[in-house]
């Protein structure tokens, strides 16, 4: 069967027969992995839709349990995303992301779009990539259905109102990665007398950054830099984060910090 879709490549590989197995995520289609003979080194229209950081059309033969590439066009290539370290490094991040909570065969439209919006604002991102990419796995944690609880204490329900009001501040600072979210004093404590605690005290409101990336869109981001020890500390947030719920920790590689 012969089917048309849109998407992006996620990675490929050399198989037998010099050919290659491409990993897309389609809109219609989620992740599929599709072998092809494209000439990947050609400079053809075909060649460019094997690479990252393309957005492109393919034509796709599809059999039992396998895809193949009878042609493809790219409709977008975000070259520029290459031509600057922090935007490549960022972005290779994203692709990595992808590829880690996406399954075979499973559409998710949503992610998808929202893929789309971040390879649009990582090609004109300049100092503020680090930030747009933070942005984009914040928003992606809703559509993935493991996004943190904001609102109340994650443990015992207490609403945000009376925590702040108990500890006398205007903001709050306490989130846990262990439970999934904001925590009041008294369960905190409960929770640091268990082994494998993780709990959050950031020095500023961390309930209004995560509430700033997910009500903003992603072009938002592409000037707006965050300090560098808040995104310091929210990469470090969400690395422990995305390790845990979802087993997809691309932010890893900064050093230690004490929590």
């Amino acid at each position: 069967m012969i089917i048309n879709t849109e998407g992006i490549v996620l990675r490929q590989r050399k198989i037998a027969g010099n050919r290659r197995m491409i990993v897309i995520f389609t809109r219609q289609y989620g992740k599929i992995s599709a072998g092809t003979s494209i000439n990947e080194r050609s400079r053809s229209r075909s060649a460019l839709a094997l690479r990252p950081f393309t957005f492109a059309e393919y034509e796709l033969f599809k059999g039992r349990d396998s895809y193949s590439i009878n042609s493809a066009s790219a409709r977008r290539s975000y070259y520029s995303i290459g031509e600057d370290l922090d935007r490549f490094v960022n972005a290779s991040s994203f692709i990595d992301y992808l590829d880690k909570v996406t399954a075979e065969g499973e559409p998710m439209p949503v992610l998808y779009d929202l893929s789309i919006e971040y390879l649009e604002s990582a090609a004109r991102a300049g100092k503020s990539a680090d930030t747009l990419l933070l942005a984009f796995i914040v928003k992606s944690l809703r559509i993935l259905g493991v996004s943190p609880e904001l609102k109340s204490c994650v443990n015992c329900g207490k609403p945000l109102s009376e925590m702040a009001a108990e500890e006398g501040q205007g903001t709050f600072r306490r989130f846990s990665v262990t439970s999934g979210g904001i925590i009041c004093e008294h369960c905190a404590k409960i929770e640091k007398s268990e082994s494998g605690s993780l709990i959050y005290r950031p020095s500023f409101d961390i309930i209004d950054v995560f509430k700033y990336f997910q009500s903003k869109p992603l072009r938002t981001f592409e000037k707006v830099n965050l300090r560098e020890d808040v995104v310091y500390i929210v990469k470090k947030m969400l690395s422990e984060y995305t390790g845990r719920y979802l087993d997809a920790d691309v932010l890893s590689g900064s050093a230690e910090l004490e929590v």
